[in-house]
């Protein structure tokens, strides 16, 4: 058994990004960027308005002209064709280019117009105004060749905008890895199965596929396995096809556990088996390579909270490393334990969590009543996983605590 620190280590280690690939702007939600994400333009492109209303010179406004000689009406899309000079305006609607000169906009709200002598004036109704005020300046907020976007980051709906602006058509990014997922067990039966005297309803293979399907990720469901040496070699053997195989069940230490033994025979080789961590001590992991092509191996347990752990700790940070997601940057949170709580042990264990909403600005987390590894009842309300240290015992509330959100 190892530490679980030196777990992460050598996953890290052996796990290596996936090759690169283009998406088209619109299929990249959710792929993480192979490459930064470069600014082609200064943003806005020119002094621009804020506002519909009057460019003017702010000097004319504070020395006291109340009505000035409108030269233009200048609409987005448009370009000046007048610089104003004093006692002159410019109408402007919002998102137009600032005329030369020019060092504020007047709200519509606080104008009207004038004719006088067939002249169009526009009378102010303030009598001071701030030089800056209403407009943006000419790459106020990114200049061309700055980076808005890092390599690493995964990309949201609402980043597709920005890297639209920039004119980021084809997005640098990982290929998805394709995984297989493989329950074993002879008291496994289908879900929609009732179960026997001795049998249980397999529910880490649809809760596996589900957990790398909300990653964005292809899966391949193989079914589930009896302990049958022959049956499982079939079944392994085509779930190595695939980038990620993950099989749960198996990997104990009982004389049904035959799964370690099987990746053997098959050519994969084993990383580590054992990892002080609770639950989900028994998890195995190798890699295969297969065609100049690396397989990574999971062997999970089989109760289905120690496989759900197993998942988040070690499966998915194997998966963001795949995408080319920094390592660093997995989602954890950190705050206050809401209630006191007990553990015992001398592994970390992770404690199914909810977060606590209160009208303080500390997050909190509260521990939910969870009996053990096989209970899936408790995973109702939970939001994440709670981390307490080896060999404590006793947590107060208010104790600093680190949690790890499910999504």
């Amino acid at each position: 058994m190892i530490p679980l620190e030196q777990a992460f280590q050598l996953l890290d280690e052996n796990v290596t990004a996936s090759p690169r690939t283009n998406l088209s702007l619109a299929s990249s939600v959710g792929s993480v960027l192979a490459s930064d994400i470069q600014s082609d333009i200064n943003s806005p492109p020119h002094d621009k308005s804020m506002m519909d209303g009057f460019a003017v010179n702010s000097n004319d406004v504070n020395n006291g002209s109340k009505r000035l000689e409108i030269v233009e009406t200048i609409i987005a899309g448009d370009w000046p064709q007048h610089a104003i000079k004093p006692g002159q305006a410019s109408r402007i609607m919002t998102g137009a280019p600032l005329p030369q000169n020019a060092d504020a906009v007047v709200m519509v709200e606080q104008t009207e117009i004038e004719l006088v002598d067939d002249v169009q004036r526009v009378k102010l109704l303030i009598d001071s105004i701030d030089p800056e005020k209403h407009i943006l300046r000419q790459g106020i907020n990114f200049k061309a060749g700055q980076v808005v976007l890092p390599q690493g980051h995964r990309v949201r709906a609402t980043d597709i905008g920005l890297m639209a602006e920039v004119g980021a058509g084809q997005i640098a990014t990982r290929a998805k890895p394709s995984v297989a997922v493989l329950p074993t067990g002879n008291e496994l039966v289908d879900h929609q199965t009732t179960p026997q005297r001795g049998q249980i309803r397999n529910s880490n293979g649809p809760m596996l596929i589900a957990l790398a399907q909300q990653l964005g990720l292809q899966t391949t469901n193989l079914g589930s396995s009896i302990d049958d040496p022959r049956q499982l070699a079939s079944l392994i053997e085509s779930g190595l096809k695939h980038d990620v195989l993950l099989l749960s069940g198996g990997v104990s230490a009982g004389t049904m556990d035959l799964v370690p033994g099987i990746l053997k025979e098959l050519g994969v080789v084993e990383v580590f088996h054992k990892v002080a961590v609770k639950p989900g001590k028994p998890i195995w992991f190798g890699v295969s390579n297969r065609e100049g092509r690396k397989q990574y191996v999971f062997g999970l347990p089989g109760n289905p909270v120690s496989s759900l752990v197993g998942f988040h700790l070690f499966v998915r940070r194997a998966i963001e490393k795949m995408l080319g997601s920094r390592i660093d940057h997995l989602p954890t949170e950190y705050g206050e334990l809401n209630i006191p709580h007990e553990t015992r042990g001398n592994r970390p264990t992770f404690w199914p969590g909810k977060r606590v909403i209160d009208d303080q600005t500390i997050r909190r987390f509260e521990p939910l009543v969870w009996r053990g590894s096989s209970d899936l009842f408790a995973l109702g309300e939970a939001e994440g996983l709670i981390r307490f240290p080896e060999n404590s015992v006793s947590h107060p509330a208010g104790e600093k605590v680190q949690f790890l959100p499910f999504a």
